[in-house]
């Protein structure tokens, strides 16, 4: 991607007025096509520097995430790297890959009891701050042994889309959320008839921190456990009152900051007659549809500014209001939005929705 393609799209996505929440997921998905890396992570801090949550992409391992917070974080970190409150608080908005390679850091206990375990080996570090410079977060991209390092091309295009990522963070939220479900958001666990966790697939245990409020050091790092989860408590006392209905199903829709819920729960039938009863729980991430188009029409092979046009023809906007929103003239979106129809092999405005819908699904 070009740099002022990528530029662009993550700008774009900034100024969409999403929760921080929800931007935030969306953002380090959409970095992977800016400057490929492994897993994204961002921390949000209190003025003070210090981590108050986190979103990290791919499943949690409680085990490290307790070792973490314990032995290293503002700790044991700094024999390898400078702390995180420091950092934070320090005037660098980029910290170099290059920090981190040399033979001392891979011998630390940082790197082989916390990074290696979850199979990261680089990173690129930027400090986002607020427009009164105070700190919002630090954003974090990692990649695995033997990718390639990080260039000082990459690192340098991170430090231009960090503005736009402040301004996504503080800026009010106004989009009106409508919600579109993922495949690839799902999760699902078993329960005893009682409510205890008895099994989860491999996201199920950051699916429910997220949709009981997010991801902290503290809930992080503890196993996960089915009576401090609300809803799964809820569910399982829904299908206790229809115990002698095998096939009921109960179901129930979480909506917070982070974005929509959806728990689904069924009674399994035992095997042998000595078996315990158990309850199915599925659980569905749904994200709002306006990231869920954009994601689609990055694929699709058109400009920055036709982009730009085809998602907001999607949302709704007549070409009047296109020319207002992004300042250029109603000619020129009229030209953009014949290109549109040409590459894309409609004939009308319900015709693209149509197109783009399909790609969603």
């Amino acid at each position: 991607m070009k740099r002022s393609a990528a530029i662009a799209s993550v700008r774009s996505l900034c100024a969409l007025g999403l929760p921080g929440e929800q931007l935030i997921p969306a953002l380090l998905e959409a970095l992977h096509r800016v400057i490929p890396s492994s897993r994204n992570l961002f921390d949000w801090t209190d003025a003070n520097g210090n981590l108050v949550r986190y979103f990290f992409e791919g499943p949690i391992d409680a085990e490290v995430a307790r070792h973490y917070f314990e032995e290293f974080y503002n700790s044991r970190e700094t024999e390898a790297m400078g702390g995180f409150r420091d950092t934070v608080l320090g005037r660098a908005t980029i910290r170099s890959a290059a920090e981190l390679d040399n033979a001392a850091f891979f011998r630390s206990g940082l790197y082989n009891e916390i990074w290696r375990p979850q199979n990261l080996h680089s990173r690129v570090e930027a400090i986002v701050r607020g427009a009164r410079g105070q700190p919002l977060g630090s954003l974090v991209l990692y990649r695995e042994r033997g990718a390639a390092a990080f260039t000082r091309e990459e690192e340098a295009l991170l430090g231009d889309l960090v503005p736009y990522v402040a301004r996504g963070l503080e800026g009010e939220s106004t989009m009106a959320l409508d919600f579109v479900a993922r495949r690839e958001r799902r999760a699902v666990l078993s329960l005893a008839g009682d409510g205890t966790l008895r099994h989860l697939s491999e996201d199920a245990h950051k699916m429910l921190l997220l949709s009981h409020g997010g991801i902290t050091p503290e809930s992080a790092g503890r196993a996960p456990h089915g009576p401090e989860f609300a809803t799964l408590a809820m569910l399982a006392d829904q299908i206790r009152s229809h115990e002698h209905a095998s096939r009921h199903q109960v179901m129930l829709t979480v909506d917070n900051a982070w974005g929509r819920f959806v728990f689904e729960a069924q009674p399994l039938l035992a095997a042998r007659s000595d078996s315990q009863p158990a309850i199915h729980v599925s659980i569905q991430h749904q994200e709002p549809r306006a990231v869920a188009w954009r994601r689609a029409l990055a694929g699709l092979n058109l400009s920055i500014a036709q982009t730009e046009v085809c998602a907001l023809l999607r949302a709704g906007y007549t070409q009047q209001q296109i020319a207002a929103a992004l300042g250029i003239a109603t000619s020129t979106v009229a030209d953009h939005v014949k290109k549109i129809y040409g590459r894309l092999d409609v004939h009308s405005v319900r015709e693209l929705c149509s197109r783009v819908d399909e790609l969603v699904q």
